[in-house]
């Protein structure tokens, strides 16, 4: 997992991590996730259907001299082919986006307290996760936070992130984005949040498998 970032990619952000934390008083957490879910039922999904068309077309084109070949051939296929619905190529091709969007959203909601707030004593955190099966992008932030930052400034940093990731510079998209939240916070709480030491959490991204 760690490949999709580049040494000198890692050593930036991270540098960048503890400028923002200085700057801000606030706490970053940069978390990186292979997936959010394991989602088992994308690869039911992807054998049912794979299964039921190999069928379909191996039927048209062999004829069973008996009635019970085609639910067997059927059901043998739908096995080998839930199988290879555990790829995550072959997965992708079976999850839906609202259950993208709610394991993503419940994953960043866990991580935030489970890694974040819940590790530190004044509670001014943010925290950005990167979930790569589903190419999603979640930015949280806490109720001190969200006095004066709204979600649409949250969802220009995703747009940011987007804008470079595409292009194939993720390591880039992540520095720029957090410099982009350390200027938000800034304008609007006219300098530092909190005074208190933002040094509760590692400084390093977090990388996570599901």
């Amino acid at each position: 997992m760690q490949e999709i970032l580049l040494q000198d990619d890692v050593k930036l952000i991270e540098d960048k991590i503890k400028h923002f934390e200085m700057s801000t008083g606030c706490e970053l957490l940069m978390v990186v996730t292979d997936a959010s879910d394991p989602y088992p039922a994308a690869s039911w999904r992807f054998g049912v259907i794979a299964g039921f068309i190999l069928s379909f077309i191996f039927s048209y084109y062999f004829e069973f001299h008996h009635s019970y070949l085609w639910p067997v051939s059927f059901l043998i296929i739908t096995l080998l082919m839930v199988w290879v619905g555990h790829f995550k190529w072959a997965k992708k091709m079976a999850l839906s986006d609202w259950e993208v969007n709610r394991e993503c959203a419940g994953k960043a909601i866990e991580y935030f307290h489970t890694l974040g707030t819940s590790k530190v004593s004044h509670k001014v955190t943010a925290m950005i996760m990167i979930s790569i099966l589903e190419h999603k992008i979640q930015v949280l932030i806490d109720e001190t936070l969200k006095t004066k930052i709204d979600q649409p400034k949250l969802d220009e940093l995703v747009e940011l992130m987007l804008k470079h990731f595409k292009t194939g510079n993720m390591g880039l998209g992540l520095t720029y984005s957090i410099q982009s939240l350390e200027e938000k916070i800034l304008n609007e709480f006219k300098g530092k949040v909190s005074e208190s030491n933002p040094s509760e959490l590692k400084d390093t991204i977090h990388f996570v498998k599901a």
